[in-house]
């Protein structure tokens, strides 16, 4: 069995890796929970999937530092295991090919290997998170660089605080483009706004580097941006996690 953790700034995904299985518990990042509750929720969650296995192996990805620690004490005391965090020092098969590759966020690492290794061609990935990131990988497994926007969780939060008359809608799975009420403007600007951002970004990046990308996509708002996508793209929930994957074989293996 291998454990995966992918800390993020709106959940915790923790991946339980046995033979050709995966199982994934999701946890609210915050508020940061003591060891003695992140132990017991993991405690819960395998006597609940029956996973008795001892890890060979835990890999961590954060982008939430106060949190790194904490995680990292309550894996090391569960099952006396030393887990690898993932910073661009690590080795993963890919070039970070980029000024400052201490900036990138090692989920967006972990995301790029797992692309890179599924279509070994140039490809980008769009992780619909908290912020919606673009990585895009090159024809010779380098990071060569993307975007950051807004990601709609944050917008949504951000017309309602702005605004004196718009509020915080609930975004449901389906949209129509022309919107009939405040609402549904709403929900057209986030999810086609968003989609129409990613697109036109994707076809700049093409432009100034010659490539044609593959597309990747993956985060929780990802089922409903691919909807309003016009762009051929796969949707690969849990892609973060399969690179983490990735990355502790590439440290481990000989």
């Amino acid at each position: 069995m291998l454990i995966a953790l992918d800390i993020g700034n709106s959940s915790i995904k923790l991946g339980f890796f046995i033979k050709k299985d995966l199982f994934v518990r999701a946890i609210a990042t915050h508020p940061l929970l003591s060891t003695s509750r992140y132990s017991a929720l993991i405690q819960h969650f395998l006597r609940e999937k029956n996973i008795d296995k001892t890890p060979e192996g835990i890999i961590i990805s954060s982008v939430v530092p106060g949190h790194t620690e904490a995680l990292r004490k309550t894996l090391k005391r569960l099952f006396s295991v030393e887990p690898l965090i993932v910073d661009h020092t690590t080795k993963t098969g890919i070039r970070l090919d980029i000024p400052k590759p201490e900036e990138l966020g090692p989920d967006r690492i972990a995301n790029a290997v797992a692309a890179e290794e599924l279509y070994k061609c140039p490809v980008a990935v769009i992780d619909c998170g908290t912020a919606t990131t673009i990585s895009v990988i090159g024809q010779d497994a380098n990071y060569i660089g993307g975007a950051i926007l807004p990601g709609i969780r944050l917008m949504n939060e951000s017309l309602a605080k702005g605004t004196a008359r718009l509020s915080e809608i609930q975004i449901s799975p389906s949209c129509a483009a022309l919107g009939i009420d405040t609402s549904a403007c709403i929900r057209s600007g986030l999810l086609y706004g968003t989609a129409g951002a990613v697109e036109r970004i994707l076809s700049e990046v093409e432009r100034e580097t010659g490539l044609r990308l593959k597309i990747a996509m993956t985060g929780g708002h990802s089922g409903r941006i691919s909807k309003c996508m016009t762009r051929k793209h796969k949707v690969i929930p849990h892609l973060t996690l399969e690179g983490l994957r990735i990355i502790y074989r590439r440290n481990t293996d000989a």
